[in-house]
């Protein structure tokens, strides 16, 4: 059986590997979750870099959650910059 990209791509939304996350024992857990006046560079250079920006991305849409995931900030699953 083969899988076509657009599968493969679905399941690594779906299941990404956490342990492998560029922001893992992140020093600074303030800078995820910032103001709406804060700038969010710090984290935003971490995320791009990690090998699973994508399916965080994803996973906080999916879920409702806040603060910065996948390079971008969310409100309650909302990218709002």
């Amino acid at each position: 059986m083969t899988t076509t990209l657009a599968e493969h791509r679905f399941t690594e939304v779906r299941t990404p590997d956490w342990s492998t996350a560029a922001c893992r024992d992140d020093r600074h857990p303030d800078r995820w979750f910032p103001d709406p006046s804060d700038s969010f560079d710090y984290a935003a250079e971490i995320c791009a870099r990690c090998p699973i920006a994508v399916a965080c991305g994803a996973y906080a849409a999916e879920s409702g959650q806040s603060g910065v995931w996948g390079g971008r900030e969310f409100r309650r699953g909302k990218p709002i910059r």
